[in-house]
């Protein structure tokens, strides 16, 4: 849903497939590090991906990771195979930091549940921007997009600039606040909900509603930057704004993501089985 969605027309097909792939494989990955991984495991996990290689002192690596990780190298050796046709294998090296960025994000989150520790909202929202998974699928897809996809545009995603941060930190923010009661019955690091209500000491409403207005901060954030000149192409720009806007539309109320049973169904049955009327 989120490929179709945020990246929709038809140049952005070998991005689909890519980013498609690897965001799933990060799923399964956050879910490693949230529930099946002991601490110990996941300091082994974050060694080897920060390597891009399992050695043999990688001894307390679970099996599962181990297949996990074959799986990742298979997709990003797809995606090589294409941008080297292109010329273009400077992608490989942002890619393989995105994936590097996320799993620190994700490392941080686990160290602080296995201390107990509700991190503030100056430590949680640039971390969680990151744990989302928004700067990833942004850059992931663009290795599937030709020359449009220059290096002065990778570095360009890569400097955190202001509707980047704004888009993420939405998705990060819209997320929590509908997933985050369910997540701690599970057993989840504090979410951005948990910690703002521990720093200002308000109620679960409270902590929502002012989190909504950051929400709206922010888009206020990301309509000025594509109001306003910028180094970054407007496709760029555009990719930016159609990813929010699918968080937007499947974090509004519910988190239909986890629950199939919500209104993902009838949105999927718009785009993949009733066509188009001409």
């Amino acid at each position: 849903m989120w490929p179709l969605g945020g990246f929709l027309k038809p140049d952005y097909t070998v991005g689909r497939i890519f980013v498609t792939k690897i965001t799933q494989l990060v799923s399964v990955l956050d879910d490693i590090f949230d529930v099946h991984g002991t601490i110990d495991e996941l300091e082994c996990v974050v060694n080897v991906i920060e390597r891009w290689e399992i050695t043999d002192e990688d001894d307390k690596v679970p099996d599962y990771f181990e297949f996990w990780f074959k799986t990742l190298l298979g997709v990003f050796a797809e995606i090589e195979a294409h941008v080297s046709n292109e010329g273009r294998l400077f992608c490989m090296d942002y890619a393989k930091e995105i994936v590097k960025h996320i799993v620190r994000a994700f490392i941080k989150e686990a160290r602080w549940y296995n201390a107990g520790y509700a991190a503030t909202m100056e430590e949680n929202l640039p971390n969680g921007y990151t744990s989302i998974g928004y700067p990833l699928a942004i850059i992931v897809i663009y290795c599937g997009r030709g020359e449009v996809a220059s290096e002065e545009v990778f570095e360009w995603l890569f400097s955190q600039q202001k509707i980047l941060v704004a888009g993420s930190t939405i998705a990060r923010l819209m997320d929590d606040i509908v997933s985050h009661q369910f997540e701690q019955e599970r057993g989840h690091v504090a979410s951005s909900v948990e910690c703002y209500i521990k720093q200002y000491d308000v109620s679960k409403e409270e902590a929502h509603a002012e989190l909504n207005k950051l929400v709206e901060k922010l888009w206020r954030d990301i309509n000025e930057e594509l109001l306003r000149p910028l180094e970054a192409p407007m496709p760029a720009l555009k990719t930016i704004l159609n990813k929010v806007r699918v968080m937007d539309l499947l974090y509004k109320d519910e988190d239909t993501y986890m629950d199939s049973k919500t209104i993902m169904k009838e949105l999927l049955t718009y785009i993949l089985v009733h066509p188009v009327p001409s």
